[in-house]
């Protein structure tokens, strides 16, 4: 087959022997390969080269895989890039095989309870007089911080390493009892360390928990970490591997039909006094999938973005009427459209005139003649960013009520089964009477977490996780899922939730703060509450239906005395 016939992969790995055999396999099977183990090289190949699939080992040394994934899926000239993780290792026997060498193997999200009988199969359990420390190595610092307030309040001595290069000096050092080891770490990976241990007397018998978001011989459809078709194992499965690259080439190439349950295509304005420009503009920016309006002048302008509310305008500098810092000038001014972010368009490249705009508040400048790929680019780029100043929470980082409410009613459009999850957490202002703000700013970072961490989002994640406000979150996730997701999380906040509270109140079981009216009592430790709305009994039909509809769930799973969640059952 010739050259320019073949479909182009690209496998991001060392370059090893299975790296070639892998490339061999592939050209004899009628593709195009290329290998790069470099960073920055390999996105710059894919960037240029343009293949039609990327190959990536997860358990790449030189550099963090899942920053590389990142990077390839926020850049808006690669975001659309089909990528496989498909890493060959024959240490897996190491967790999984006849005979392995380590304690146990727990896959995240993490099952806390299964977390616990791990640690009691491996050490002692701990106590007043004795002391049990658990050395926690991996490199996500929120999922570490996590598995450290479970450690503390089960009474074991956490010892928290996020540098993989420091772990063996640490186990050295602080003699624990029981290593929780992640595989996935850059510059040296659970394998490596595993190896080293086994090298000396004293940290050889230590017992080793594995904890990954890896499932080892077994072929993820969506991986836990990536959300992307994920081989991890032994061997090189050619079959499996074949079948999984034309399936993923296939569906890139299928036409989508439909446009229900698509979010709406974001609005542009662009103005330009030149109309066979304005015009290719607009044909262009259409193809890749903005609803687009024109001006040919200023006022124009202004009058279509008054009437059609743009997400973003991009407005030639030189235009008859009104210019496009003024028309900038008048939108910064006004406060109903001062939040729209412009791009402005000219031939010149005068500082002057630059510094002027940057100083309105100007997002971006494009030299004419205008590229339209970058211009793409930057209008993707821009509304990405806008979207999360706009729409974050600043304490949780989590999205904000517009964007909540713009998924479930995206959930109630596509009819499908959904089901929606409030959280509240229980006996908060309590605790913020007692302990202060700033250790109730940690309750709920800490609450975004686990939630994040247990509900596992990533690129290609269907679920959502939303900060209401204050103690009150949001998942929206798939009907089947939505019990056995809503008691994981109670246990997981149940388990973390003693380290929020002083020694002291740990051991009484409870705080003494005033209650809404006044009166000094006794509270139990805070607890979550959970309401399930879902549409697998009665129809769904507006957000409004589906908050209050929540709001009661969460009242009524509030009389429980402990953590408790409530679906609802009524048929009206």
């Amino acid at each position: 087959m010739d050259a320019e016939f073949r479909k182009k992969i690209l496998i991001v790995d060392a370059d090893t022997a299975q790296t070639a055999e892998l490339k061999t396999f592939l050209y004899s099977s009628g593709y195009l390969a290329q290998n790069m183990a470099n960073y920055q090289e390999a996105m710059t190949i894919i960037q240029n080269w343009k293949p039609d699939m990327v190959i990536l080992n997860i358990l790449i040394q030189s550099f963090n895989a899942l920053d590389f994934i990142s990077e390839v899926k926020q850049n808006p000239f690669t975001e659309n890039q089909k990528i496989i993780i498909f890493s060959q290792t024959p240490r897996v026997d190491i967790v999984t095989g006849p005979t392995p060498k380590v304690k146990g193997y727990l896959t995240k999200p993490l099952d806390f309870d299964a977390l616990k009988s791990a640690l009691l199969a491996a050490a002692p359990k701990p106590g007043h007089e004795r002391s049990v420390a658990v050395l926690v190595a991996d490199d996500d610092e929120e999922f570490s911080e996590l598995v450290r307030m479970f450690l503390e309040a089960n009474n074991y001595r956490p010892v928290i390493i996020s540098d993989p290069l420091k772990v063996l000096d640490a186990i050295r050092a602080e003699h624990p009892q029981v290593v929780l080891l992640d595989i996935m770490m850059p510059k040296k990976d659970g394998f490596l360390i595993m190896d080293e241990m086994q090298d000396e007397a004293e940290t050889a018998k230590i017992p080793i928990i594995v904890l990954s978001a890896l499932r080892f011989n077994n072929f993820q459809e969506r991986g836990i970490l990536t959300g992307l078709p994920e081989i991890i194992s032994k061997d090189l499965p050619k079959d499996l591997l074949l079948g999984i690259i034309a399936q993923e080439l296939k569906d890139s190439s299928e036409p989508v039909s439909g446009d229900i349950g698509k979010p709406p295509r974001p609005k542009v304005l662009i103005a330009d006094d030149q109309t066979e420009l304005l015009l290719l503009l607009k044909e262009t920016v259409e193809d890749a999938g903005f609803e687009v309006f024109i001006a040919s002048d200023g006022r124009e302008a202004l009058r279509t973005i008054f009437e059609t509310h743009p997400d973003i305008a991009v407005l030639d500098y030189s235009m008859p009427g009104k210019d496009g810092l003024a028309v900038a000038e008048e939108l910064k001014n006004n406060p109903l459209f001062a939040h729209i972010p412009i791009i402005i368009c000219t031939a010149y490249s005068e500082k002057k005139t630059k510094l002027k705009g940057l100083s309105m508040g100007i997002d971006d400048y494009l030299i004419k003649p205008v590229d339209t790929d970058e211009l793409i680019a930057r209008i993707r780029m821009i509304l990405k960013r806008n979207k999360l100043v706009l729409d974050t929470n600043p304490l949780s980082k989590l999205p904000g009520n517009p964007s909540i409410q713009a998924r479930v009613e995206r959930e109630i459009q596509k009819g499908a089964a959904f089901a929606v999850l409030y959280l509240d957490l229980n006996n908060f202002k309590a605790y913020n009477d007692s302990y202060g703000f700033e250790p109730g700013d940690r309750v709920i970072k800490a609450t975004a977490n686990l939630l994040v961490k247990l509900t596992i989002q990533n690129e290609s994640s269907q679920d959502f996780i939303g900060h209401i406000g204050g103690d009150d979150f949001i998942i929206v996730t798939t009907f089947e899922k939505s019990e056995e997701l809503a008691q994981r999380i109670l246990t997981g906040f149940d388990e973390i939730a003693p380290s929020f509270y002083k020694k002291a109140d740990r051991e009484r079981g409870h705080i003494v703060s005033t209650d809404r009216q006044g009166n000094i009592k006794q509270f139990s430790f805070l607890s979550l509450s959970i309401g399930i709305v879902h549409n697998g009994i009665r129809p769904l039909t507006s957000f409004a239906q589906v908050s209050n509809i929540g709001a009661e769930l969460k009242k009524a799973a509030k009389n429980s005395a402990k953590s408790a969640y409530i679906v609802d059952r009524r048929k009206d």
